[in-house]
């Protein structure tokens, strides 16, 4: 029973068998295009108060997708499908509800927070589901952790190394607008995460889990201030 639940979808592992090293050139190539929007784009927030955040992860999500048409292969390949959508969506947000209590909610209300407004609660849930959310796991989970099997064939050195470019994908905004801060626990935890949404991902060859999961967990992050 636990074998099976942790167990991954046949469709991923002959999916990702299939990538080459052009692949996972061009997962590397849209991850440095990210690092560097995302560099300027926290410049142009520290300078002019500007946020562009909502049209650049929906320029980026726009962007995975050119390439997967141009490489001539289905937008099931970075995870959109209807393919097992039931269990995918039941267990991220069964996940989603219990990680999101234990590491955010609860700690908040521990600390005193009280609940934001019903209206930025409601708007929350576009920013955290779509924008953050569903940008992030189409980039990550979706294309680059599927593409980087053209270049590292070993599964777990793959995971781990996209988990790094995960936690690394935070670093240029963060760098720009606050100067550069590793943490080394944040970074740990981040990693983990990534295994976490790659389960999810993999588990179903989907993205509703893994994006139900990782919105409630930044929704819930942001429920208490």
């Amino acid at each position: 029973m636990i074998k099976k639940f942790f167990s991954t979808d046949d469709s991923y592992k002959e999916m990702i068998s299939k990538y080459t090293t052009i692949d996972g050139i061009l997962a590397m190539a849209m991850y440095i295009l990210l690092l560097f929007v995302y560099y300027f784009m926290g410049l142009l927030f520290i300078q002019r108060q500007i946020y562009l955040g909502v049209p650049i992860n929906l320029l980026l999500i726009a962007i995975c997708v050119m390439l997967v048409l141009m490489r001539k292969q289905k937008l099931s390949s970075i995870g959109f499908t209807l393919k097992n959508i039931g269990k995918s969506l039941l267990t991220g947000i069964f996940l989603g509800i219990i990680f999101s209590f234990f590491m955010n909610v609860l700690p908040n209300i521990l600390a005193g927070g009280k609940v934001i407004t019903v209206n930025r609660a409601l708007y929350n849930i576009f920013y955290y589901f779509i924008i953050i959310a569903l940008s992030e796991e189409v980039l990550f989970r979706g294309y680059i952790q599927t593409r980087i099997y053209g270049l590292i064939k070993c599964d777990i050195l793959a995971v781990i190394m996209t988990g790094i470019l995960f936690y690394a994908m935070h670093l240029p905004f963060q760098m720009s607008v606050n100067g550069i801060k590793i943490n080394l626990i944040n970074m740990i935890i981040m990693i983990v995460l990534h295994f976490v949404m790659n389960f999810l991902y993999r588990k179903y060859n989907s993205l509703a889990a893994p994006t139900v999961f990782h919105g409630l967990l930044d929704w819930g992050g942001n429920l208490l201030r």
